[in-house]
């Protein structure tokens, strides 16, 4: 285990970038990674020892970049704390601290805001309305498969959109579930099997039937069902409008409330790099308290 009152901060940050050379993330993220931490170090001094970076410099540094010039967007100076939460979790993990400075460093409201989601019984609401919806005039499903599926498993739209009927996984008949799988190699961490109930792959089933679907589970648009969410659903359901990123956020916000899942499990299932999981963290416990 490394010697915290030896190793340097700039000779961790070279162990750092080899970190994140191995880590499945695009080369766009690894590049805003190690630049923030790179002009973090830089700042306080690259010669200084790793523990005697605290949590007070942090705040410090923050501040400066609120307030400097150069400082870009609100988005942009959250961004730089999740690089250093993420830079100084790996060093925790990895040995070279025995506490993480930045950990109780929480973000601040007004930089980003918070996403919209569905209360508990307006997602009932939806859900019924959605129901009402599918079995009318014109037998229109497709908005209640993608609301069962989204509230199920917190999946993207663009993941929902490119479901194939042969990511439909029937092997296990109590508990079937679908494959989200990316064709980039970087994004290759986001391939998962994600679990679905039986009354989800009824509704499926169904609209496979209807559509007559051959290969595409979803053979229109994002924007096509977005416009049924808020033309036929959002209407029935006494709200003013539906998203597929309510849902999600829906979603993720009854697996954080619930406690069920660890934070890798939280981040297996919503597809998330570790810095997308710190966002989102960040985002659900400022909703819930």
């Amino acid at each position: 285990m490394p010697n915290a009152g030896k190793v340097l901060l700039k000779d961790v940050l070279v162990d750092y970038a080899n970190h994140l050379h191995r880590r499945p993330i695009s080369d766009n993220t690894r590049k805003a990674f190690l630049g923030d931490v790179r002009i973090f170090v830089r700042d306080i001094g690259e010669d200084r020892p790793i523990y005697k970076a605290t949590g007070d410099q942090i705040r410090d540094w923050l501040t400066q970049q609120e307030r400097s010039q150069h400082a870009g967007s609100p988005k942009s100076v959250e961004r730089r704390l999740t690089s250093l939460k993420v830079f100084f979790d790996w060093a925790h993990t990895s040995g070279y601290l025995a506490i993480n400075p930045a950990d109780p460093i929480a973000y601040r409201p007004l930089l980003d805001p918070l996403p919209e989601y569905l209360t508990e019984a307006q997602t009932t609401a939806v859900v019924m309305a959605a129901q009402q919806v599918a079995s009318g005039e014109k037998l229109e499903i497709r908005p209640l498969t993608v609301i069962m599926l989204v509230l199920e498993t917190g999946m993207k739209k663009s993941e929902v959109l490119n479901l194939t009927l042969a990511d439909i996984d029937r092997s296990n008949t109590e508990t079937p579930s679908v494959w989200v799988r990316y064709k980039q190699r970087h994004l290759k961490f986001k391939n998962r099997s994600l679990a679905i109930s039986k009354d989800c792959l009824k509704v499926m089933d169904e609209q496979i039937v209807r559509f007559a679907c051959i290969e595409q589970l979803f053979t229109c648009t994002g924007r096509n069902l977005e416009y049924l969410f808020n033309r036929r659903v959002a209407p029935l359901a006494n709200i003013p409008s539906l998203t597929f990123e309510m849902l999600r956020w829906t979603s993720a916000l009854v697996d954080f409330r619930s406690g069920d899942m660890n934070d890798d499990q939280m981040r297996f299932k919503y597809g998330l790099s570790p810095a997308g999981w710190l966002e989102m963290q960040a985002k659900l416990e400022r909703i819930q308290n």
